[in-house]
């Protein structure tokens, strides 16, 4: 059993006998590094004149401190345990080894500190003796090595294989390098004291060095040196690795290394509900208050929208998953907050006076570059489809589309600066409650055939199934409508249709930034929603489900929405749907998630199950899938527009599925099912491939079609 015998001397030549000059010196630097990291944040531009610029935001936001066990619950285990970070293998893990290696390496500095400057001079005893020294040098040496490996990997990823979509700036080399010498040099010391000590004969710690292995390992570079040699060198390299290690300390204030501290913040004060697709949470415009309407000056975004541009380390995860970056549009989500980031310190040196008094800065004085056009490109604002892929990558918890969006809203309702072809759309929305300006009174005709029963009519049904503007007047989805009612009658369904009193649900209006038009046609819908005692509601369309679902509540509409997926896998499960008829000809198959089923309202596992329950055809998944499923290029209001910059997103899916080697391409969404079925012509792959939509294809196998 290790006793007392098994331990090291603390500060080992570098604190001799007598007034212990080089430890108070030590301690004097000590502070000297922190006085100037807490000067770095108080610097002109640094994060405290941030944040009082962050107090002047007028923009509406949800309580950030509520719930602050749960918060707090949920900030620990996202830090601790890197579940965002390691969705991404390889940075994930480089990340998790500094990240833990330097607890370790605190760890064993704290325990030395603890030791020498406490432990000893009041109780006069040793705690760092025994087993608890070797668990104490396994776990510091353990910690280095890691910190060693994740930097390594870090600096392989930025010099040898570096994405196309990964920034790089000087500090982002700087700070790996300082990394690296911190380690190294960490190492060095204690191999040189090994050398000198330990691995000497008859030392009683020989037999324990390996305890502290990555000592032992560098201590193989030192095995010829005299003894003189060893502590003349040790005593240098302790004091160039102190100087190190403070002035990491110091360039934390400085650099994006803060995140330290910010990061774990902005988690904290993440959107806490059961719905990501809140984020912050896109909250109405008050038209009845408000003097203008979205956002085109940087204060009128809320605190938490700038705080958000700090916590931001340009990682690049958001830009990696991005539909419009990867088809060569103007648009990568870290490019927005950073350049709002930057707007923000240029407003700061502005707005805060020599005493650090900080005040907004009247519209008509400011003479800088304007927040929309110069800061985020219009091109830019435009190219995004809202698919939610940006905000599910990024570890730092950061809402990325929505601030364009706000911006959005500005263009559309202040401006009337929007694509020229949208125009024609929100007529279409405000004449006859659908983008394609059809006339509403034909909203029903899909039915006419069918013995589907209408709510005005019938008086009242469990369910209600809203069919949506494309399931209703689109020619491809109106098939997808028929499939539904008559999966819905075969299984004894209690719905009904409102026919020509259902209206567009609002959702590409609002993503367009016309909240205007989306809360009229929204509060419509209530009214008759509400009229008829409408409790669920079964959609067609996700975008329709995640409106209604969660975006109807803002304004009253409080109701228990079902996708029709949920329902047919329910209804499959129990029995009441049996599917006795193989689909013939689907060959391999893949089920393309949708960005509002999936990453809106993680519904992954239903539309994958009711295709495995039909035993028809293998299904596989493609490269981009589930959370992290490629969008199809419509959402966010851009299956109205003209996609004239880069190539089509709707082709880059379609590729997908053809590297896959796909015969059947599944969907759940009307919007997936028409650009996919449009991929596959525009490719000319119309002959090997083909699209369907999840209900025609259970029809089929149930006998229905």
């Amino acid at each position: 059993m290790p006793g007392t015998e098994i331990t090291r001397e603390l500060y080992w030549n570098v604190v001799g006998t007598g007034f212990p000059v080089a430890r108070v010196l030590s301690y004097v630097l000590a502070f000297v590094a922190v006085v100037l990291f807490i000067r770095g944040l108080f610097r002109k531009g640094g994060l405290l004149e941030h944040i009082k610029m962050m107090k002047l935001a007028s923009g509406p936001d949800v309580p950030r401190v509520d719930n602050t066990g749960e918060r707090l619950k949920f900030a620990i285990t996202e830090v601790f345990t890197h579940r965002k970070i390691l969705r991404e293998p390889y940075q994930g893990v480089a990340h998790l080894f500094i990240f833990w290696g330097f607890i370790a390496l605190f760890f064993g500095t704290f325990m030395d500190f603890f030791q020498g400057d406490v432990i000893e001079p009041l109780f006069h005893t040793n705690i760092l003796q025994g087993g608890f020294y070797l668990g104490y040098s396994l776990i510091t040496d353990l910690g280095g090595i890691l910190v060693l490996i994740g930097v390594i990997m870090f600096l392989l990823r930025r010099y040898v294989n570096m994405p196309k979509w990964l920034d790089d700036k000087p500090e982002d080399k700087i700070i790996l390098w300082l990394i690296l010498v911190i380690a190294i040099t960490g190492f060095l010391l204690e191999a040189l004291r090994m050398q000198a000590t330990e691995l000497q004969p008859g030392n009683p710690m020989n037999q324990y060095v390996w305890y502290s292995f990555g000592g032992r390992l560098f201590a193989l570079l030192f095995s010829g040196l005299s003894i003189k040699t060893l502590k003349s060198t040790h005593l240098f390299m302790w004091w160039f690795h102190l100087f190190i290690v403070l002035g990491f300390i110091i360039y934390v204030a400085y650099s994006k290394l803060l995140h330290i501290f910010t990061l774990p913040a902005n988690i904290f004060m993440h959107n806490a509900t059961d719905n990501p697709a809140l984020l912050k949470a896109m909250p109405p415009e008050m038209f009845e208050t408000a003097e203008t309407f979205g956002i085109h000056q940087l204060e009128e975004y809320s605190w938490k929208d700038l705080f958000d541009t700090e916590v931001c380390i340009r990682c690049g995860r958001c830009v990696a998953v991005c539909p419009a970056f990867m088809t060569d549009k103007p648009l990568l989500p870290r490019d927005v907050i950073q350049n709002l980031r930057d707007h923000l310190e240029a407003k700061v040196r502005l707005a805060v006076d020599a005493s650090g008094k900080v005040s907004l800065i009247p519209e008509e004085d400011y003479k800088g570059p304007a927040l929309i056009g110069d800061v985020i490109d219009k091109d830019t604002i435009w190219a995004c489809t809202t698919c939610m892929a940006c905000i599910e990558a990024c570890p730092a918890h950061i809402s990325q589309f929505p601030k364009l969006i706000d911006l959005r809203r500005y263009l559309s309702m202040m401006e009337s600066d929007f694509p020229a072809e949208i125009q024609d759309v929100f007529k279409g929305m405000e004449n006859n409650s659908n983008p394609w300006n059809i006339g509403s009174h034909s909203r029903a005709d899909w039915a006419k055939d069918l013995d589907v029963p209408l709510l005005s009519k019938k008086g009242e049904a469990e369910y209600l199934f809203y069919v949506g503007c494309a399931g209703a007047l689109d020619d491809l989805n109106k098939k997808v409508a028929v499939a539904l009612a008559k999966i819905f009658n075969a299984a004894g369904l209690d719905y009904a249709i409102l026919g020509t009193e259902e209206g567009c649900c609002g959702d590409s209006a609002r993503k367009i930034g016309n909240e205007y038009l989306y809360q009229m046609l929204a509060t419509t819908n209530i009214e008759v929603f509400n009229g008829y005692k409408v409790k669920k509601i079964i959609t067609m369309c996700p975008h329709g489900y995640n409106t209604l679902k969660h975006d109807y509540k803002e304004l009253g509409g409080d109701y228990e929405v079902y996708h029709y997926t949920e329902i047919l896998a329910d209804l499959i499960k129990n029995g009441k749907l049996p599917l006795k008829n193989p689909v013939e000809g689907l060959g391999t198959m893949a089920y393309h998630d949708s960005c509002y089923l999936g990453r809106y309202n993680k519904i992954y596992d239903q539309p994958r199950n009711i295709l495995n329950a039909m035993n028809s055809g293998t299904l596989v998944e493609m490269k981009n899938h589930h959370e992290k499923s490629l969008c199809c290029g419509a959402g966010g209001g851009r299956m109205w527009m003209e996609e004239t910059l880069g190539t089509r997103i709707n082709q880059k899916r379609t590729e997908e599925a053809m590297d896959a080697g796909i015969k059947t391409v599944c969907t759940a969404c009307p919007f997936c099912y028409t650009m996919l079925s449009d991929g596959i012509k525009e490719l000319g792959k119309s002959e090997e491939m083909q699209a369907f939509d999840i209900a025609q294809l259970v029809a089929k196998a149930a006998g229905l079609a």
